[in-house]
């Protein structure tokens, strides 16, 4: 049996899961938010408009990156889509690169959305496309609107809570997204002593917003550094 037990509060890769394990770390992981791509033809033929323009586009998610390429998938064999894109660091800016389907180039990164807004109205552009999800944060798009950036909001996924009441103790939760924060804290609570984690500084907002609990903010939006920070609180390394 591990010595420390952490719960996780969506799906991790695999690896770091075993990686974890080598450093007497067990992590059980529960989906506590599903994500389900917009679709429809009225979705499609706003999205479509976009496809065609040789735009400045901006991701903050995985997830809104995920749901572009479903679109995509079908057109880019006949057609170049030449978008100059400000994304997240990370997960979000690893499924921009990851095959064929999204064409473009990455011209900026930030590890959070305050600062990639900041990058976005340094760089002059006066006009963007923001793919998102239905609950998406309010402080990329408002950094950018009083900074008289056009802004044009296309959501292409909708975030639903699944809450699920955990009947364990954790050693440490692992928290993604303030979704997931509310989702989690819906139906429980935590003990004392459980440490939280979180993905960036927004999701630890939400943490507080629920428990006095210890948070550790990741300094970057991804898994592994995560995991890196949860082995070296216990003691471990990844």
């Amino acid at each position: 049996m591990a010595k420390y037990k952490v719960l996780s509060t969506k799906k991790l890769d695999p690896l770091l899961i075993e990686q974890a394990k080598r450093n007497d770390i067990e992590i059980i992981e529960h989906e506590f938010i599903s994500v389900k791509p917009v679709t429809g033809k009225e979705k499609w033929d706003e999205v479509f408009n976009y496809i065609q323009q040789q735009a400045y586009i901006v991701f903050t998610s995985a997830n809104a990156v995920e749901a572009i390429k479903k679109y995509l998938h079908p057109y880019i064999n006949y057609n170049v889509i030449d978008w100059k894109i400000f994304c997240l660091s990370g997960k979000t800016k690893e499924t921009i690169e990851a095959g064929a389907d999204l064409s473009g180039s990455v011209i900026d990164t930030a590890d959070n959305a305050v600062d990639l807004a900041n990058k976005i109205v340094n760089s002059g552009i006066k006009e963007l496309i923001f793919f998102c999800g239905d609950k998406r944060r309010d402080e990329l798009p408002a950094i950018l609107k009083a900074a008289e950036i056009d802004v044009h909001e296309v959501v292409v996924y909708k975030t639903v809570e699944t809450p699920i009441v955990i009947k364990e103790d954790y050693d440490a939760v692992l928290f993604f997204s303030p979704s997931a924060v509310n989702s989690f804290f819906s139906v429980n609570q935590l003990k004392e002593d459980s440490v939280c984690f979180a993905i960036g500084q927004t999701t630890a907002d939400a943490i507080g917003d629920y428990t006095q609990n210890k948070i550790i903010v990741n300094k970057t939006p991804a898994q592994r550094e995560m995991l890196e920070s949860v082995s070296f609180y216990f003691g471990g390394s990844m």
